[in-house]
This record gives structure tokens, C-alpha cells and sequence, in this order.
């Protein structure tokens, strides 16, 4: 995506003149009371690199996140989409996993995480040789997930489902109804702390009669959805037990079937996902 390295590009000069711009400020302020003739001339760079980014800040952040052409006629091909239901989620989360596998790029489902405290928990991308694709179900998610906002193009943040029985493989409905009473008992559970982060905590036996379930807390970023936002719990995911992080499949490895169901299924937002269960 050319206008997102511009972007990023831009983003990231925009910061060092700010820096440099603060340091002559502060040099020119620090030293003014000397007779030097050419001390305004710190004043005056400074607060020129100080324009030039306040300028190159905000395009390098409106470029870097908005939809380039590609992801425009992506929104399109995917919203036009016939409504379609699914008889074998195996076989697509199979053909999920094998169209994965054989991508020889290794930074195939990478993306840009901006640097933010904790950040470096959601993004080790060590999972991607040495996790596996499966079905990930949201329990719940930053708000702005199940938003439309094809402008933004940033991570964000969520708490998953996920497990590497097999079970689930052709079941992973039964993800949604354990997310589903979690999400209904979460002002008594581990969910209560929006702000906690944690990863790869199994859930008991009670919850999930005796399966093996983890909850992760992740970085969804919204071009791997087929519409840039939530419309269904339920995507595949690479994850794993013994890795830190885990991360929403790139959508060009999903099945069009299952694309289609994920489109037309519906979320009814961040308090409303699992009425469809009720």
C-alpha cells in the first residue's frame, strides 16, 4: 500500500522535526541571556521544523490510515457477496489453514502496531511459524470494532476465544454460547478489568465442559476483516498456548464461503453480539 509507507514516512519525519524543533527551543531559551548574535537563529529553526511538522503530522496520519484503492474495491467485492450459510466448518477452517501454509512470505499476516505502552505483547509475530490457524471467537472488543470506519485503518483491541482441540473444528459455535456466558457473567469474572492485559488463560472445566479453551487479548487489525469491522464473532485466528500473541487471519486466506457467511452474519455491536444465541 504506496500510501501508507508515504504516510508512515511522513508520520515519522513529522516526529523528528518536532523533537529537534523542542531542542533548539529549549537551547535558544537556556542560552539567551548570552550576547551570542546568533542565538535567534535557534529560536527561528526551531520554530520552523515545529510548522513543517505540525503540518506533516497530521497528513502522515490521515495517509497512512486511510483505504488506498485496492482496500476500496475490496470493501466492494466483499459487500457484494451473496448470503450463504455454513454445513462443514472443518473443511473451511481447513482450507483456511492449508491456503496459510503454503504462503512463502514471512510476514505474510504482519502489519504496523504504533508503539504504545504494552504493545510488545500483542505484537510478537513468532506465532506465525509456530502457531496454528483455528477458529477465534470475540468475547468482547473496543467499541469502535464493530463500527464502519473505512478511514481507519488501525488495530484494535479485543478479547478472543480460542482452542487447539480439534473439537472446534466443526464446532465452533459452541465457542460463541462459552464467549456468550462470559460476556453475560463479566462483572464477576476476568473480563471485568477492561484494561488488564493477559494472554493464554484457560478456562475451567465448568465453563467449557472439560474442553481445552483459552482467552487472549489481542490487536485486530481491520484489513484482515473482510469489511474493516466486526460482523460476526466468529473468524479464524493464528494462536497458540506456548506463543505471546495471536492474531486475526489475513483475509486473503479466507475462504469466499466463509467470508460471505462472516459479512451477512451481523453484529449488532458491542453489547448486542450474542443475541442471535439468546
Amino acid at each position: 500500500m504506496k500510501n501508507r509507507k508515504l504516510g508512515l514516512c511522513m508520520y515519522l519525519i513529522g516526529g523528528g522535526l518536532l523533537a529537534v524543533a523542542a531542542v533548539l527551543i529549549i537551547a535558544y531559551f537556556g542560552l539567551k541571556t548570552s550576547d551570542d548574535q546568533e542565538l535567534p537563529v535557534l529560536l527561528w529553526s526551531g520554530l520552523a521544523m515545529a510548522v513543517v511538522a505540525v503540518v506533516l503530522l497530521p497528513v502522515g496520519y490521515f495517509t497512512s490510515t486511510r483505504a488506498d484503492r485496492e482496500l476500496k474495491e475490496r470493501f466492494q467485492k466483499y459487500s457484494a457477496l451473496p448470503k450463504t450459510d455454513i454445513s462443514d466448518f472443518a473443511a473451511e477452517i481447513a482450507a483456511m489453514r492449508e491456503a496459510f501454509a503454503a504462503e512463502k512470505d514471512p510476514a505474510s499476516n504482519q502489519f504496523f502496531i504504533r508503539p504504545f505502552a504494552g504493545s510488545g505483547c500483542v505484537s510478537d509475530f513468532g506465532v506465525l511459524g509456530g502457531g496454528k490457524v483455528v477458529w477465534g471467537c470475540i468475547v468482547q472488543a473496543n467499541g469502535t470494532l464493530y463500527q464502519n470506519q473505512r478511514i481507519d485503518m488501525l488495530t484494535v483491541p479485543a478479547v478472543i476465544l480460542y482452542s487447539p482441540d480439534a473439537y472446534f473444528d466443526g464446532e465452533p459455535l459452541e465457542l460463541k454460547y462459552i464467549a456468550e456466558r462470559l460476556y453475560k457473567g463479566k462483572e464477576s469474572n476476568f473480563l471485568r478489568n477492561e484494561s488488564t492485559f493477559f494472554t493464554n488463560r484457560r478456562l475451567s472445566d465448568a465453563v467449557t465442559n472439560g474442553r481445552e479453551v483459552y482467552a487472549s487479548c489481542i490487536m485486530v487489525y481491520r484489513p484482515h476483516l473482510p469489511l474493516y469491522k466486526a460482523t460476526d464473532h466468529l473468524f479464524p485466528v493464528v494462536a497458540s498456548p506456548s506463543e505471546q500473541s495471536a492474531f486475526a487471519l489475513n483475509l486473503k486466506y479466507w475462504t469466499e464461503n466463509f467470508a460471505a457467511y462472516y459479512v451477512h452474519n451481523g453484529s449488532k455491536g458491542r453489547d448486542g453480539i450474542f443475541e442471535d444465541l439468546s
